[in-house]
């Protein structure tokens, strides 16, 4: 491209991107797809880590009085996503308890929710879990 990149025009840029996967073999479209389709989905990923999603059931409680059982449905070493037709407030603390996805071993972990929606709740754990 040239020194005047900043005054290219979007058309312009558009044409000169075309030019140079005209030019590109078929191994390299796809390859060139691969990568353009991992940015996309980098650049709308808001979360900071990975999700893995799972069916556990989970206990939580927000007072102690009140124990609610339902399942996990995703889960990453910052949070999980309850789902449940309970009704939550943003910002309530929870304390709850399941099982590790892999080994099976008991968590409780403190955690506040940050996501409300039809299918249930995020929760964002108060402290990372080094291990998903």
């Amino acid at each position: 491209m040239k020194d005047n990149d900043n005054e290219l025009g979007r058309n312009e840029i558009r044409a000169f991107i075309f030019e140079i996967i005209d030019d590109m073999s078929y191994t390299e479209m796809r390859q060139l797809l691969k990568d353009l389709e991992k940015w996309q989905k980098s650049k709308n990923e808001k979360r900071k880590y990975p999700r893995r999603s799972t069916l556990i059931d989970i206990t939580y409680s927000s007072d102690q009085r009140r124990i609610f059982e339902d399942f996990v449905r995703n889960i990453s070493a910052g949070g999980l996503f309850i789902e449940t037709n309970l009704l939550s407030e943003l910002g309530q603390k929870l304390t709850m308890t399941f099982s590790h996805p892999g080994s099976g071993d008991p968590i409780k972990v403190l955690g506040k929710v940050i996501r409300v929606d039809s299918g249930g709740i995020g929760v964002k754990f108060n402290k990372l879990l080094s291990d998903f």
